[in-house]
């Protein structure tokens, strides 16, 4: 039998290797003064980008494919997200562009492995990709108008079963005249095969290419979590895009943090942030991955791991929840756990069966 302990000390969730010093102290002394008008450039340029992106897609059906004309105003509006990441202190290098075109050709699916709030904005900037995410996302301001172009799939959550009960999903906001996005009340892998089978799928004139992070959630960077099927289920090819952010005096990563405002004060009190990226060759599903996701979810992972030098974690999005639900994270200097009194024992382990979780 499986032990149910979990390590706070050894998890991607529970950042404790780079805790705040007197030297980081000093830096922010020296950066936050240039945090307000970096910040005020940053947000400048994304009501820009929303603005166009509204007006791209005002009165358009959000279940129908831009037109070219639309979407190559959308391609020409996201090469300034460049400025947002700029403002956030990063130098990014990506290799591979060109498997970009030869996976739109291919009506392939992209995945990426999620560790930052920042990968958020490399996306779009590379990709200007069909999302797939919560439809709070939607109701994000500014952003949801820069997503709104992108025609993302966004999905009601699920509420956490109390007591025993069955999980519920939060009941369907009733039909707008024009809806500027397209939440999904059915089955989200439906709609996504009926995207992905149009021959247009991935090329002008079609929907854009689909994005998913198959992890579900952000790790800490250094490994790389389980993946879930729903990128892999499509039988379509595959884009592996690998993020290697540079761990330095601060982690990028948004694991569980105790202040999400602080988190993003130390990102932008940094000398310099560095992200890598490399955009790995389509992958296309043997016929025994097409016939079974969880094989060719398992390829990829083990592709992309050999590519960032990552070890391949048994932890997942589930030990995430876990934590999460049990109110587990992270102190303001990163350097010990904060939990509920009897959450945590001495020994810096928790027992996820005591507590009920992942039985």
């Amino acid at each position: 039998m499986a032990s149910t302990k979990y390590d706070t000390r050894n998890s991607p969730f529970l950042e404790l290797q780079t805790p705040f010093t007197d030297a980081e102290a000093l830096r922010m002394v020296i950066l936050l003064p240039l945090m307000i008008p970096r910040f005020l450039i940053a947000v400048l340029t994304v009501s820009i980008v929303a603005i166009i992106n509204t007006i791209v897609a005002w009165n358009w059906p959000v279940d129908k494919p831009l037109s070219v004309k639309r979407r190559a105003l959308v391609l020409w509006s996201k090469e300034l997200l460049i400025v947002v990441l700029w403002m956030l202190g990063f130098k990014i290098t990506v290799k591979g562009r060109e498997n970009i075109a030869k996976a739109e050709e291919l009506g392939s699916v992209a995945v990426f492995n999620h560790v930052s709030y920042v990968d958020a904005p490399v996306m779009m900037w590379l990709l200007a990709p069909s999302g797939v995410g919560k439809s709070s996302v939607s109701n994000i301001p500014i952003i949801k108008h820069v997503v709104r172009a992108y025609q993302a799939v966004f999905f009601h959550e699920q509420r956490p079963p109390k007591d025993g009960a069955a999980a519920s999903v939060k009941p369907a906001p009733k039909p707008k005249k024009n809806p500027v996005a397209y939440i999904v009340t059915g089955s989200v892998t439906e709609v996504l095969q009926k995207r992905v089978s149009e021959p247009s799928y991935g090329k002008p004139g079609g929907f854009p290419m689909i994005c998913m992070a198959p992890e579900g959630t952000c790790g800490d960077g250094r490994g790389l979590l389980e993946f879930r099927t729903g990128a892999f289920v499509l039988g379509r090819p595959v884009l592996p895009i690998c993020l290697k952010y540079r761990i330095k005096g601060h982690n990028p990563a948004w694991t569980q943090v105790y202040s999400e405002a602080w988190h993003f004060v130390r990102l932008m009190c940094q000398w310099r942030n560095e992200l890598e990226i490399t955009i790995l060759p389509p992958v296309v599903p043997s016929p025994e991955q097409a016939a079974d996701p969880r094989v060719f979810a398992d390829h990829v992972r083990s592709l992309m791991g050999r590519t960032l030098g990552l070890p391949l974690l048994e932890q997942s999005h589930a030990h995430f929840l876990a934590l999460k639900k049990l109110k587990v994270m992270v102190d303001w200097s990163g350097t010990f756990v904060l939990a509920p009194p009897g959450v945590v024992d001495k020994d810096g382990t928790v027992d996820l069966a005591k507590h009920g979780m992942l039985k």
